[in-house]
């Protein structure tokens, strides 16, 4: 396997890019190590999922490096599978936004633009075991800030595998706990990007790994309101040296996360990334 230092810039950065994308679209990465019992009031525990349960997220995801982009829509989670030992889940949305390839030329998304994932999450703590995302379709040419009614076939993916099993909440869950991030795990990485089905490669496949490192996190509750409605939270964050900054507000109702928000001013290379996701609706009941 390949490691990220032996890679061109413009490996390195869509590399960060199609790794960082989405594996935290779901629920905020933070890992007890250590953590404190003095302030806890009661637990709560880890969610039970069923196949059909859904959750409805409106995201806005920027990122500013080599591989330029503003993302914005409504991105739907739904467990598909939750027989053995992991729950099986799929996520679809229709993006809008607009992608800065190489200089000024870049793409726009249309309405025959789509993304789709899938993640395998281990049922005994939530822990993140693989995940992929492809997004694909028609997109319109841009050149600088003008698109052009020129249709392009584009075709950017990815598939992680996490080595070991990525544990990505501290359940159980109180006001008052605090603790350290995992710094053990690497992310393993396959990725591309092709245009016109796939005849014309920009980039991969090829195959990436670095570490996680650690960070301390904090837990507290606190009542948020979103599109979903008003929610008893714990909101848990965590903060790197650099100002790198990852949010999650988990609301037992909920079964998830109702809000997050991840900010990487420089990411693990000249990378600036930023989202947020707020809950619209969802079909989880305790």
């Amino acid at each position: 396997m390949n490691n990220i230092g032996g890679k061109n810039m413009k490996e390195k950065t869509f590399g960060i890019f199609v790794s960082v994308i989405v594996i935290s679209t779901i629920i905020t990465p933070v890992v007890a190590t250590t953590e404190s019992h003095d302030f806890m009031e009661y637990n709560i525990d880890l969610p039970v999922w069923g196949v059909g349960d859904e959750w409805t997220y409106h995201f806005i995801e920027s990122v500013t490096g080599f591989l330029t982009y503003s993302l914005s829509g409504d991105l739907t989670l739904k467990i598909i599978e939750d027989s053995g030992e992991s729950y099986v889940l799929e996520g679809t949305t229709k993006p809008q936004g607009t992608f800065t390839l190489i200089g000024s030329l870049g793409l726009k998304t249309t309405m025959l633009t789509s993304l789709t994932m899938k993640l395998h999450m281990r049922k005994s703590d939530l822990g993140l075991e693989y995940f992929s995302e492809r997004l694909k379709g028609i997109f319109l040419f841009k050149i600088g800030p003008f698109t052009l009614p020129i249709p392009i076939h584009a075709d950017l993916n990815i598939e992680v595998e996490f080595e070991p099993t990525w544990v990505i909440m501290p359940f159980p869950l109180y006001d008052g706990k605090y603790g350290n991030l995992s710094s053990s795990e690497f992310w393993h990485t396959n990725n591309y990007i092709r245009l016109f089905w796939g005849m014309i490669p920009i980039i991969g496949p090829m195959n990436v790994s670095w570490p996680i490192t650690q960070v301390p996190y904090t837990c507290y509750t606190e009542e948020l309101t979103v599109d979903a409605g008003t929610f008893n939270v714990c909101n848990i964050s965590a903060e790197w040296m650099d100002g790198s900054r990852f949010v999650s507000y988990y609301a037992e109702d909920v079964g998830n996360a109702a809000k997050e928000l991840i900010y990487l001013p420089h990411g693990m290379g000249p990378v600036e990334r930023f989202l947020i996701l707020e809950l619209k609706n969802y079909s989880y009941s305790p």
